[in-house]
């Protein structure tokens, strides 16, 4: 028997944490944390680090990564994932560490421990458990993002991680078609099983329009967005499109994650794009920088994705009241953020200080996640005795799934703390 427990990521997207027992091995399937209202990080069910025989990292975002150095405190359990997702997972503990430091069960010893663990994997390359094995997919989400595929005690499990089946100016999207259609069980995200996104071209064009058009009428163009996948699918579509007659800026921890990136070509469907838009892309080395960008019109790519923080905050502040400037969020604002207060009310409170915003505000949905139409077709795309797991949804959501697939063996977890058996 194999039992799947949900130990983050029941009922809610974010802290996703799977772990898979079996007779011969026990897999933990991502940690990852939330953050509550006040910033303080939420985390997984524990789970004995002793106990684990690998764990394995889909890609670098906090929500599933971000509570996984804890488990390297007294235990060294292989960590298996992409050489990208290693270097970019190590920025992303280090400013946690940085931010939340007070209430996260690590240092930078443990990041350390961690690391030292880290078992480098490629797309579709295979390792052996015990008699059992894991093999490594394309998951299309983020640069270095993988699915799972595992075999264990004779059962075929896919976990999908983080995942996006549309091709973007980034990244290929997720390698389905190595992946048997006739397996056990499969467990997925439905973060965005709420509706679907816009064509691909419609939205670049929209997204392109904006920005020249602010161009035109002298203004500025202030893009808050996060750090890894997004500022760099900006930063293509941008070149791609030929917006380069004023400078482009980026800030922050991405301009980090975009030379990390740099070194891994062979995880992007375009080197040549991404290495001419890191050409024509300028990095802000600090507040001098910063001060200087602003001088004449540019655009600027920076976090923090939602307005928490960052140097987003700093621009706003600075371009958000002149009326010819544009801000453009690309990206999802949970109802809690100052994005989501930017878009609804045009009044951004950080810090306890209100920023009025007078400046243009657009909302673009360049998810990095499949929408429903892609969701529904990807599980059609498995025999009907395949057993379909969702997790990293609202329960709402995962409902709504549900309900366009009768007949389908689904299973929506309301709850972190289920646990299913095959």
């Amino acid at each position: 028997m194999v039992t799947v427990e949900v130990l983050g990521g029941g009922g809610e997207v974010g802290r996703m944490a799977i772990l898979v027992r079996g007779s011969r091995n026990t897999v933990l399937l991502d940690y990852g944390v939330n953050f509550d209202e006040e910033g303080r990080p939420i985390f997984p069910l524990h789970v004995r680090p002793r106990d684990l025989t690998a764990v394995v990292l889909s890609h670098a975002h906090l929500d599933h990564c971000g509570a996984l150095p804890g488990l390297y405190v007294s235990s060294s359990p292989p960590l298996y994932t992409t050489p990208l997702t290693a270097e970019l997972a190590e920025l992303m503990f280090r400013d946690a560490v940085k931010l939340s430091g007070y209430y996260l069960p690590y240092e930078e010893e443990e990041i350390r421990n961690a690391l030292r663990q880290a078992k480098p994997v490629n797309f579709n390359e295979a390792v052996e458990l015990n008699g059992d094995s894991l093999m490594f997919l394309n998951a299309g989400h983020v640069p270095g993002s993988v699915m799972t595929l595992m075999s264990i005690d004779g059962y075929r499990i896919l976990f999908t991680g983080d995942f996006n089946l549309a091709s973007s100016n980034l990244l290929d999207g997720a390698d389905l078609y190595n992946v048997p259609r006739d397996i056990d069980l499969v467990i997925m995200e439905a973060t965005y099983a709420g509706g679907t996104h816009p064509p691909r071209e419609k939205l670049e064009e929209e997204f392109i329009k904006a920005v020249k058009e602010t161009l035109e009428e002298g203004g500025s163009v202030l893009i808050p967005s996060f750090t890894i996948g997004r500022t760099q699918e900006l930063l293509l579509t941008l070149i791609k499109h030929d917006v380069t007659e004023v400078p482009i800026y980026v800030d922050g921890l991405a301009r980090v994650a975009n030379r990390v990136i740099s070194k891994y070509p062979q995880f992007l469907r375009d080197p040549n794009l991404y290495a001419k838009a890191m050409t024509y892309s300028t990095e802000i080395m600090g507040n001098y920088f910063r001060r200087n960008a602003l001088r004449d019109q540019a655009v600027i790519i920076t976090p923090a994705g939602m307005l928490k923080g960052g140097a987003a905050v700093y621009y706003l502040k600075r371009l958000g009241g002149d009326r010819r400037n544009a801000v453009i969020l690309p990206s999802y604002q949970a109802p809690d953020s100052p994005g989501y207060d930017l878009l609804t009310k045009g009044v951004v409170r950080v810090d306890n200080e209100e920023i009025r915003v007078n400046a243009k505000v657009y909302w673009f949905d360049f998810s990095a996640h499949s929408g429903l139409e892609e969701l529904v077709n990807f599980i059609r795309y498995f025999s009907e005795g395949t057993n379909i797991l969702i997790v990293h949804s609202s329960p709402r959501n995962a409902l709504r799934l549900s309900e366009h697939l009768e007949g389908r063996n689904i299973h929506v977890t309301l709850t972190t703390g289920e646990a299913f058996e095959l």
